[in-house]
């Protein structure tokens, strides 16, 4: 059989359209996982680069329930009676609440009157389960030691009473400035924005949050989801008095509902504390799964996109699984779905007991769902009709870092820096509103993924099992194109692979793929998005027209590729325990590690380690123990076997060829670099290259930047 996926047009051969171009994810790089609270904000930014803006009303609505003019004058009515509003020959105007910009006291003085309007305005929605509180230099409470503070927030009425706000209870943050200037313009959208952030990634309940931010006289309602962020045009808090009572009316009724559900919690969640610690019991159709401790949940740091975290969790008899809390595209099916394709098409093109293999190497998904809450598909909203909006661009001058920085974490590490240069490139195309939905999916298979085995001889056995699944999902004429050390599980004495949101056939036309992630395991060729080993071929006759060239697409040699990077990257990463003991000189490793691994796209010094053998020969040799080099000395022959594969497949450019001769002979020399390897691998024991840089120096940090050590002022904050 030949597979020839990439062919030039013609009148009998439709062309398949291109892989998407991916895009990194700022918030995995190690910027943002310094702790340093304004590195972190600018990767949220870089990350989202744009948000939607709306008319004010057509936001309102998504709210909760409007005030109905009956309603609103009733409102008006006690709102004078209070002495809130005053009504005479000039019109409604607020009674104490004058334009902040005329203030000469100061910021917090000046909105001090918003927060007697609000509260009086909620006070006409029975039942409502919110407060506001106006707290510029209190800290609330957060799992992620966060040290913003927000001007002021709604937050759950039961919780009020604490002596501190946690950030689980704040329902809708706020920030002020007396100014509208673009400085003060600029500032409260980049903290909105963060505050937004954090609760979406501090509160696995929070399917949505609603922030608002006030410019002296213009109020802006904010939304975000993890389809997009969204703003309202501003409205004059001053002429617009009606908007200002249907704006607080609304979020009254929305937390009237002891699930808070039209405020974004997740009512099919419940969080319980467990200690020290929360955990949490999701129902998933007649199910109930208690999770016992967190798996991976970095996924949910990037305000836009899936928002996977992943748990381990026990059933009602005590079973353990995995859990995945997801937002997938709207368009693309469940990663449950997929993987039910994928042994569908497993079951056509292997024998029985190749069948079974395979099974053993994929994880085992027990039940997936999608979210329902009040039996609707839970799913991102569609805010406004499409003539009703316009994108606004993030503008991130002049703050971008400059600065490499050490991951302060455990999760994959990244060394890349936000690059001001290659942000202009991966703006995301499209005008129309994304739309993602809520899904659950439930796995049997409970381990510990590959970058935290420590023991050497089972890292490359795990890699080893992973290897094997891919070969059958190769078999079968799937690609993976998201293979990583996060997404393979040691399951006993067995390498699995997991994560199959991103796998598709070979043949498929699907064109709404969304790429983000981490750069560190991706084929050189995927991350230029173009073929690289083309053979040299002579310009047309003069005269001529030059043939349409097929768009990139991603074949199963990157899969392998990425294997090749799985496997340097856990030499260069880390070191061995004896050496580490002896002196090893980190400093130049982890400078290696940092050019092979940048975390970003387009760097030269990534394509040119993997491509030029003697670049990475000389590497391998100057920075790798003695012991690891041992073990990794195959590296430049699986290098040099990938190099030849893509020579053979991109031969007869522009057709692509990719045999099953080619498949097999890439597994069969792959799979024998990693088994010899594993075989020489003894009783070595890896540790993480920052944890014995860190003891040389001092931390650069936890999550965030140090609390000021003044609190009781707050001359200017974060």
């Amino acid at each position: 059989m030949m597979l020839t996926p990439h062919t030039p047009p013609s009148q009998n051969c439709q062309m398949l359209p291109p892989d998407t171009v991916p895009v990194p994810r700022h918030t995995s790089q190690a910027d943002y996982r310094t702790g340093d609270l304004k590195l972190g904000r600018i990767a949220v930014l870089a990350d989202l680069r744009r948000y939607l803006q709306v008319p004010f009303d057509c936001l309102v609505k998504c709210v909760g329930a409007m005030p109905s003019q009956r309603d609103l004058q009733r409102i008006r009515h006690n709102l004078t009676e209070s002495k809130i509003l005053a009504d005479d020959e000039s019109g409604l105007q607020w009674t104490d609440f004058t334009p902040p910009a005329t203030s000469k006291g100061s910021e917090e003085n000046a909105f001090k009157p918003l927060g007697r309007i609000i509260a009086e305005i909620l006070a006409e929605v029975p039942n409502h389960g919110v407060s506001f509180l106006a707290n510029p230099n209190g800290t609330p409470l957060s799992q992620r030691n966060n040290t913003s503070r927000p001007d002021g927030f709604l937050v759950l009425s039961n919780e009020k009473t604490q002596p501190k706000i946690h950030w689980f209870d704040i329902a809708v943050p706020f920030e002020f400035k007396k100014g509208r200037d673009m400085e003060s313009l600029r500032d409260d959208e980049h903290k909105i924005i963060w505050s937004l952030h954090n609760i979406m990634r501090e509160d696995l309940l929070r399917r949505f949050a609603f922030g608002i931010t006030i410019e002296d006289m213009q109020l802006r309602l904010w939304l975000s989801n993890r389809a997009f962020l969204a703003v309202t045009e501003p409205i004059n808090i001053f002429e617009n008095i009606d908007g200002v009572i249907s704006l607080f009316y609304a979020l009254g009724s929305a937390s009237a509902s002891s699930t808070m559900k039209e405020l974004g919690w997740d009512p099919t969640v419940e969080r319980i504390r467990d200690g020290e610690v929360f955990q949490y019991k999701f129902t998933i159709g007649d199910e109930v799964f208690t999770t016992t401790r967190e798996l991976a949940t970095y996924g949910a740091d990037s305000m836009v996109g899936r928002g996977t975290r992943v748990y381990e969790a026990t059933d009602a008899e005590g079973e353990k699984v995995a859990i995945k809390d997801s937002w997938r595209e709207v368009e693309r099916q469940s990663e449950g779905e997929i993987l039910k394709n994928i042994l569908a098409s497993c079951e056509e093109k292997l024998q029985p007991d190749k069948l079974a293999n395979a099974k053993k190497h994929f994880v085992g998904v027990r039940l997936w769902q999608d979210v329902a809450i009040d039996d609707t598909r839970d799913e991102t909203p569609m805010v406004a009709e499409e003539h009703n909006h316009t994108w606004v661009s993030i503008d991130l001058n002049p703050i971008l870092s400059t600065r490499l920085h050490l991951s302060s974490t455990g999760d994959v590490p990244d060394s890349g820096q936000l690059s001001a240069t290659r942000l202009g490139n991966i703006a995301r195309n499209g005008t129309g509103i994304p739309r993602r939905v809520h899904t659950c999916t439930i796995f049997h298979d409970v381990g510990v993924v590959l970058k935290d085995v420590i023991p050497l001889a089972d890292i490359l056995s795990c890699l080893l099992g992973a290897l094997k699944a891919l070969y059958y999902l190769h078999k079968a004429g799937w690609v993976h194109r998201d293979f990583s050390v996060g997404n393979i599980i040691w399951v006993g004495d067995i390498g699995k692979l997991g994560d199959f949101e991103y796998a598709k056939q070979m043949d498929s036309n699907a064109t709404h793929d969304v790429r983000t992630g981490t750069m560190h395991f991706m084929a050189v060729e995927v991350e230029s998005q173009d073929y690289l080993f083309l053979p040299i071929i002579d310009p047309p006759p003069r005269g001529t027209r030059s043939p349409i060239n097929p768009p990139f697409r991603m074949n199963f040699l990157h899969d392998i590729e990425s294997v090749w990077w799985a496997f340097t990257w856990i030499f260069f990463y880390h070191t061995d325990t004896t050496t580490a003991n002896a002196g090893h000189c980190f400093d130049t490793q982890w400078n290696q590690f940092q050019l092979a691994f940048p975390g970003t796209v387009g760097h030269a010094s990534r394509q040119n380690f993997f491509t030029h053998i003697p670049t990475l020969h000389k590497s391998c040799n100057t920075v790798l123990s003695e012991t690891c080099l041992d073990v990794f000395c195959d590296i430049t022959h699986f290098a040099k076997a990938l190099h030849d594969g893509y020579r053979m497949a991109e031969a007869q450019y522009p057709s692509v060829v990719l045999s099953d001769t080619l498949r097999e002979d890439m597994h069969r020399r792959a799979a024998e670099y990693l088994r010899d390897a594993q075989e020489r691998a003894g009783v070595i024991k890896l540790c993480p290259l920052p944890n014995f840089r860190k003891q040389k120096r001092p931390s650069p940090g936890d999550e965030t930047s140090p609390p000021p050590k003044n609190q009781g002022k707050k001359p200017r904050r974060d």
